[in-house]
């Protein structure tokens, strides 16, 4: 069985490692763009941007004889139902933290398995959904944390395995879904088809 992690994302492949040792890597091409402007909805979103980008992967190799199975994965943080992406820039950042700082959010982790065995293909997408505690922060706080550079890349402006943990009081959920993988649902997935 040739597993595919359709995401480019270094986070997610260290994730997945812990899971299996051997996988490709693929990344989708899909406009997210596109799709944030139809859909608004952030759980709604989190499930369609997951199964989008291993439907994407699942096409291209739809004619292989090859048994395989393509993992496609996206987390969102939301602020109620203000979906939070990359920041635009230093400000967009400042702007972001100024929003989260003393306050819970959500993460929500779509997760979609395309699986080609023994002549059937099986489709399968979970959401998985956590709560991140903010602890107050200073105007000096949230400057000092974005000169890091790290909110820079990050939805939501921060890294909950990062520098930004020191600002995080604590969150309800699954720490790899905040991250980006949601292991356990794959991990039960991979169990329930027997392909580990």
């Amino acid at each position: 069985m040739e597993f595919i992690l359709a995401s480019s994302s270094p986070r997610r492949k260290q994730l997945l490692s812990g899971i299996i040792s051997n996988f490709d890597i693929v990344p989708c091409n899909i406009d997210e763009d596109e799709f944030k402007q139809i859909e608004k909805d952030p759980q709604r979103l989190a499930k369609k941007l997951a199964y989008e980008k291993a439907y994407s992967i699942f096409t291209n190799k739809y004619r292989d004889d090859n048994e395989y199975t393509v993992i496609g994965s996206d987390t969102l943080v939301a602020f109620g139902n203000l979906i939070l992406g990359k920041p635009k820039d230093k400000d967009d950042a400042i702007q972001m933290l100024k929003l989260l700082q003393g306050n819970s959010h959500d993460v929500y982790t779509g997760t979609t398995i395309i699986i080609k065995k023994e002549h059937s293909i099986i489709f399968e997408t979970r959401l998985n959904k956590s709560t991140v505690y903010f602890k107050n922060m200073s105007y000096y706080d949230i400057c000092s944390y974005v000169d890091t550079k790290e909110p820079l890349d990050k939805a939501g402006a921060y890294a909950v395995q990062g520098i930004g943990k020191v600002y995080l009081k604590g969150y309800d959920g699954d720490y790899n879904s905040i991250v980006g993988l949601d292991t356990n649902t794959i991990k039960e997935i991979f169990k329930k088809y027997n392909l580990i």
